[in-house]
């Protein structure tokens, strides 16, 4: 992997705003942020042996762009190269959680005690995914959102956004964005919990 820029180029530019102070971070993030996903997805490749998946990718570059931004532009000869590296041991740092999760899996598959429910999991699932009434709760609920949690929502998980992209966008870090996402998320399913609930209840009492 290249890890230095080549003299002249526009990575020399773009370290001699950064010790200048006049590189702001959106026009850091969008320097690095393609070569960063490349590198993140080559180690989590290494170590998992597996197409990565993009959660995870996004998640290494989240992290390592934070990391970029703490290091001293001064003792910085490339602002690409110190990217690429460090997004590399972030993806490798995620591949080998990935490959743990998958032992703790594997584990809990050769329960015998698993399968003798597995079917049952199994028909529950399907049967919620099948429900049509819970995605038109769900629908409705987005109505007990703030503005922004329903944005959000909207952009990073029924749009194209990268959680990343929309944390950037709006100023936030990839965990604070994180966070609000999951609570927009238990929201709406307290929301749709509670309608199930009430029309439970009207079933009972309907002749």
């Amino acid at each position: 992997m290249q890890m230095m820029d080549e003299p002249g180029s526009d990575g020399d530019e773009l370290l001699l705003r950064w010790r200048q102070g006049r590189l702001d971070v959106r026009t850091l993030y969008a320097a690095v942020r393609e070569p960063m996903h490349q590198s993140a997805r080559r180690g989590i490749s290494l170590i998992t042996s597996s197409t990565p998946d993009p959660r995870d990718v996004e998640e290494a570059v989240a992290d390592a762009f934070e990391k970029l931004r703490a290091k001293d532009p001064g003792e910085v000869t490339s602002v690409i190269g110190l990217a690429r590296m460090i997004a590399l041991r972030r993806g490798q740092d995620i591949g080998r959680r990935v490959v743990h999760e998958r032992e703790e899996i594997r584990k809990y598959l050769a329960d015998p005690r698993v399968d003798a429910t597995m079917d049952f999991h199994d028909e529950e699932v399907r049967a919620a995914e099948e429900d049509e009434a819970v995605l038109v709760m769900a629908a409705d609920c987005f109505g007990c959102l703030t503005e922004e949690q329903h944005d959000l929502v909207a952009k990073t998980i029924m749009g194209q956004e990268t959680l990343s992209d929309w944390a950037l966008r709006n100023g936030k870090s990839h965990q604070s964005a994180s966070r609000q996402r999951r609570r927009a998320i238990e929201t709406i399913k307290r929301c749709i919990a509670s309608k199930q609930r009430e029309g439970t209840t009207g079933r009972e009492v309907t002749p």
